[in-house]
């Protein structure tokens, strides 16, 4: 429960839309039907369904291990999104996100149907890649963790199975952590969706569309977001907003004297 509070508090329109999936996926165990009225149907979207263009974000066709993925991406990364870029940014990403995902499956596979959330959460660690290049202080280590192996994972996955993207998501995240989760540079997460989104596009994996929508939209998008104002942690430090030396205390400071 303390959890669910703080990510309302964090990022409340994050915790919404996190809240909507769970019910939806709720209501798609009770009665699987809910999927087939949601779900990407590219026939019958063209007889006038428009609204599944955007209705497949809600639902998990692959069941539990679609859901808890995307669900933990998406309240992890996006409550660090909305918290930089606001919500009206954080919305417009998200959905241009899914949109595009969406439009790009049914490009590529007329006849096929589907559905998750992860392309719109890929738009959203696109953003996170930009963010953490651009500003002096870097999201949280978690949600680049998570995008670090969401992009290294299903790129891999895409071209080699997934035997191989599961191991290669594996040694991303050791890689990660090793390199105290961010030792890499600001550049680090931003390489890694670039490359993996145009690996993806190439082997029509709709998730690297959504990657580069959030990396483009974000870069827009950023211009006009307040800066956060902690100061830039010192060189090869990696302090999470709010944790640094005391107020009036210049980093790495040695403290007063003691009296006698």
């Amino acid at each position: 429960m303390a959890v669910a509070v703080r990510a309302f508090r964090a990022g409340p329109l994050t915790a919404a839309i996190a809240l909507l999936t769970t019910a939806t996926f709720a209501a798609q165990l009770a009665e699987p039907a809910v999927v087939d009225l949601l779900h990407r149907d590219a026939a019958l979207i063209r007889d006038g369904q428009w609204w599944r263009l955007l209705s497949p974000l809600l639902v998990q066709p692959s069941g539990w291990g679609q859901y808890l993925y995307n669900t933990l991406g998406l309240l992890l990364v996006g409550v660090a999104v909305e918290r930089r870029l606001g919500q009206v940014r954080w919305l417009l990403l998200f959905l241009a996100g899914g949109l595009a995902g969406v439009a790009f499956a049914l490009l590529l596979d007329p006849s096929g149907t589907g559905g998750g959330s992860s392309d719109a959460v890929a738009a959203l660690i696109g953003a996170l890649a930009v963010l953490t290049w651009r500003d002096s202080s870097p999201p949280a280590m978690a949600s680049r963790l998570y995008g670090f192996h969401f992009t290294v994972y299903l790129a891999v996955l895409a071209a080699a199975g997934p035997t191989a993207g599961t191991i290669a998501g594996a040694l991303a995240v050791a890689v990660f952590m090793a390199t105290r989760a961010g030792r890499v540079g600001r550049w680090g997460l931003a390489a890694a969706v670039v490359t993996g989104a145009l690996v993806m596009v190439g082997l029509g994996d709709p998730h690297g569309v959504g990657l580069l929508t959030g990396l483009v939209l974000a870069m827009a998008l950023a211009r006009t977001a307040a800066k956060p104002t902690t100061p830039r942690p010192r060189s090869g430090d990696e302090l999470e907003p709010g944790v640094g030396a005391p107020t009036g205390a210049p980093a790495g400071a040695a403290p007063p004297p003691q009296t006698p």
